[in-house]
């Protein structure tokens, strides 16, 4: 009897499972079912513009905008706030309702709405939004439960305000100190790290129905030039390569990440010797598909980027880069361009395949996986903010999970005299760059017996002098340092005024603690968002114990890992 109910339990067990394979399949293939009636149904014309993602100004939708969605068939727009995109969270939903209107009015298939919200450095939106450390803080933390939580929060707020595709996390293994761009966009120097941060990350945006995506392909973390200004060159071989730069990548592929960014570096290694750099290099974009099976979208970075556009030309290189592999030509709010600039670029793609130089089955491919990303992102069946649900962005829970993570991360790497805490009984300077002078007044509402003193970032001798004059009866004293390796006259002042009863506080690279020669004390926040400097503020005083582990090497002083637990 006992048997005959278990045999039974175990059939209509089986018989579920079977089911939900069956609807699952049916719903696999319903969706490929409806993305090829799109595709067949397409012209031309819309098959071109889908590849596009441009960028616009201003902070409404303006006939400019409208114009290239309806006449110009925009597969996806991205948000800046330097192009004015970016007020409040209710002007940026009020901002893409309107858009996805537009689309939906002129027939045009509903656009990705895109940004970069990397959390830390890189974030476009900071008002009204659950802020983050970022990932160097994350790094330091080693904690994968922090990194999944972070995605999730950040993913859900993202689709409330209608945002389908954000170009994060940045999996970029920091492996060069001077590096000028990534620093502590990056989880780190180690690639294990850098890894198992970023490949948590994927399930939680695929739960909120927001794209993520891998980027730089295939590592921007050894260039020693910034892509926004130059193009940078990636001399490793190919064996270091892949114990390093393209771990996190592989790693992101094999857990399903629906998109990859391509770098604008060059590495001779990976595309046979020759000068192209990744974005436009169908040796280099060819790992992607060919070696590791990667179906999603492959996105460059922004077209306009001196990398490209000095040598190239907006034009050409999109048509290149296309003839490479990518599927997405992305347009950013680069230096000396313009939004307009992108109609010559469709003008060119269109060209481009009515004259054969790219043939329309190759064209299809890449518009077939930009709808398929659009099904996984839930456009077509809602494109729209939730209205209804802005309340609930930065909520107090998800501040809770942000400071947290602040408090983890903050690493105490010397420690000398025992510096740390600080007496709060007396009162002790802190030489600040008056650039950033946000961050220091919330910190001095957290330590009140700290006296400010703000210089420029590059001092005159009038103000390094006036500094001298009024600290020298002083014995302790903490220094702020902002990337000494681009700040000379910073790097300077910290040098000559610091000395063993200084503390020093490196809020942004850890790095900047291979420039000073003499300190007792050295903290790391990987950042400065209030989070990052309420949690410095907590350590200065005491009030937690320091948690965090270097999450790079400072070649020649502090190993990775190295961090003090206790003061």
């Amino acid at each position: 009897m006992i048997k005959g109910k278990g045999f039974r339990l175990k059939f209509i067990g089986y018989l579920f499972m079977i089911l939900i394979l069956f609807f699952s399949a049916s719903g696999f293939a319903q969706d490929n079912y409806k993305i090829e009636n799109i595709l067949s149904s397409m012209s031309l014309e819309e098959k071109v513009g889908q590849v596009i993602f441009g960028f616009f100004r201003g902070p409404v939708l303006t006939p400019e905008l409208e114009e290239m969605i309806r006449d110009y068939h925009l597969g996806g727009i991205i948000l800046y706030s330097i192009a004015g995109n970016i007020e409040s969270p209710i002007q940026v939903a009020s901002l893409i309702n309107a858009v996805q209107y537009c689309a939906e009015k002129h027939g045009q298939i509903p656009p990705l709405v895109s940004i970069d919200q990397e959390g830390g450095l890189v974030a476009r939106l900071t008002e009204g939004v659950t802020e983050f450390p970022g990932n160097m803080a994350l790094g330091a933390t080693r904690n994968t439960e922090f990194a999944q939580k972070a995605a999730e929060i950040c993913a859900r707020e993202l689709r409330i305000l209608g945002i389908t595709l954000n170009f994060a996390p940045v999996v970029d293994v920091n492996s060069n100190p001077a590096n000028p761009i990534i620093g502590i966009r990056s989880f780190g120097s180690d690639p294990e790290i850098v890894s198992n941060l970023g490949s948590v990350m994927i399930e939680p945006y695929k739960k909120e129905r927001v794209l993520c995506t891998a980027k730089h392909f295939p590592g921007h973390g050894d260039a020693g030039i910034d892509s926004h200004t130059g193009l940078p060159f990636i001399n490793r071989s190919r064996e270091d390569l892949e114990k390093v730069e393209l771990v996190p990548f592989q790693q992101m592929v094999q857990n399903g990440v629906p998109a990859v960014m391509s770098a604008h570096i060059v590495v001779p290694a990976l595309s046979e010797g020759d000068d192209f750099p990744a974005t436009l290099s169908k040796e280099i974009l060819s790992i992607l598909r060919n070696d590791w099976g990667f179906n999603g979208l492959i996105i460059t970075d922004s077209m306009g980027m001196g990398a490209i556009d000095q040598q190239w030309g907006m034009e050409e290189a999109s048509i290149l880069a296309f003839q490479a592999g990518a599927d997405v030509l992305l347009f950013g709010a680069d230096k000396n361009h313009e939004p307009a600039e992108q109609k010559a670029v469709y003008q060119a793609l269109m060209e481009a395949v009515q004259t054969g130089r790219i043939s329309e089955s190759r064209l299809n491919e890449s518009v077939k996986r930009i709808l398929g990303a659009k099904t996984d992102a839930a456009v077509f069946s809602n494109p729209y903010p939730n209205f209804a649900m802005i309340d609930e962005l930065a909520s107090p829970k998800s501040l809770k999970v942000a400071r947290e993570i602040a408090n983890q991360s903050i690493t105490l790497i010397k420690n000398s005299n025992h510096l740390i805490p600080i007496d709060q009984r007396f009162s002790i300077p802190i030489i600040w760059p008056k650039e950033y002078e946000k961050s220091l007044q919330l910190l001095l509402k957290n330590c009140s017996n700290l006296k400010p003193f703000l210089l420029s970032i590059e001092p005159s001798d009038e103000e390094r002098n006036a500094l001298q004059e009024k600290i020298q009866d002083n014995d302790i004293k903490i220094i702020a340092s902002y990337d000494l390796h681009r700040n000379a006259g910073w790097k300077e002042l910290v040098n000559a005024i610091s000395n063993q009863k200084t503390i020093i506080i490196a809020l942004r690279s850890p790095y900047d603690f291979l420039k000073v020669t003499d300190y007792g004390a050295a903290v790391a926040t990987y950042g400065d968002r209030p989070v990052s400097i309420e949690a410095l503020g907590k350590i200065l005083k005491g009030e937690i114990q320091p948690n965090g582990q270097l999450p790079v090497e400072l070649p020649g002083r502090y190993q990775l890992g190295w961090g003090l637990k206790e003061f």
